[in-house]
């Protein structure tokens, strides 16, 4: 039961969001390690926050979507019955309140005015109204999830601690977003391109069900065309945060070697239908990205 727990929380994703909050704060020199820094307390509560966060809604998911699953994703546990909906139902609300929790003790370790209290009830009311309704909107939906993943950013631009400020400089908020705004839009597009391409996988096992996706109401050709595009327009911008100054030419370096062959991949994979094998790639172009950023600052 507890393995079937940890699959349905989606361990990766988990994984992901806790290296972007960390590459997040990294991006502003607001890590640990820099005195004023986030405080090591915080950054911990905060990656347990969103552990809990992406668990309890990928549970809720699960069990909300379970019709459907039978049709799309038959190796689910709540499918194959390693897990009843009772205790799936159980464990995602114990995780809700273990992502609030956490927010909440974060902003009395830190004393930051509340941010990160309201930050993890915002995202928690983001998630529910996503499995509830967003979900069911073609294309909206698959937007929604790009901008969930992209939230552990979103935290660190409102963090009001660990500038690297002095007596003669301060981060100013443009600052901030030019440090970070790379990583939010790549992780955007390609989360958004990597959705698409997880609708098409999933089109007849949807249309059965009755769920309407971008996929089934555009057509599968324009909707792998619409994939395609995002994913070659996130590689042609990659020069941009060179160019603006913000990051230097390794950055570019980087990125475009692990990116040009990854795109050319990705739409081979699409074009040849393995939409399964198009989206691993693309998870995998993002946390290079993430850790080019890293390398080259």
């Amino acid at each position: 039961m507890l393995l079937a727990l940890v699959k349905m929380s989606r361990p990766v994703n988990i994984v992901i969001a806790m290296v972007t909050l960390v590459i997040g704060y990294y991006l502003l020199s607001f890590m640990p390690i820099q005195q004023g820094g986030i405080s090591w307390s915080s950054l911990v509560l905060q990656t347990l926050g969103f552990a809990f966060a992406i668990a309890f809604a990928n549970i809720q998911n699960d069990i909300w979507d379970l019709d459907s699953d039978r049709l799309n994703r038959p190796e689910r546990p709540l499918v194959r019955g390693t897990i009843s909906v009772k205790t799936a139902q159980c464990a995602w609300i114990i995780f809700l309140v273990l992502t609030i929790a956490c927010g909440i003790a974060d902003s009395i370790v830190s004393g930051t005015n509340w941010t990160a209290a309201i930050f993890f009830v915002l995202l928690s009311l983001l998630l529910v109204t996503y499995n509830k309704f967003l979900k069911h909107i073609p294309l909206l939906k698959n937007m929604a999830v790009a901008l969930l993943c992209v939230t552990p950013l979103i935290l660190c631009f409102f963090y009001p601690a660990g500038i690297s400020e002095t007596e003669n400089f301060t981060m100013e908020p443009a600052d901030k977003i030019g440090f970070l705004y790379p990583a939010m839009l790549f992780a955007f597009l390609l989360t958004t391109a990597r959705e698409i391409y997880k609708d098409l996988e999933d089109e007849s096992g949807d249309l059965k069900a009755g769920i309407m996706t971008f996929p089934l109401i555009a057509g599968a050709p324009t909707a792998r065309r619409l994939a395609g595009l995002i994913c070659l327009f996130s590689w042609a911008i990659l020069p941009l945060p060179v160019v603006q100054g913000y990051y230097p030419t390794l950055f570019l370096i980087i990125t475009g070697a692990v990116f040009t062959p990854a795109i050319f991949a990705i739409l081979v994979f699409a074009h040849k239908r393995n939409y399964r094998r198009a989206q691993k790639l693309v998870k995998v172009a993002m946390f290079a990205g993430l850790v080019a950023l890293i390398v080259s600052c």
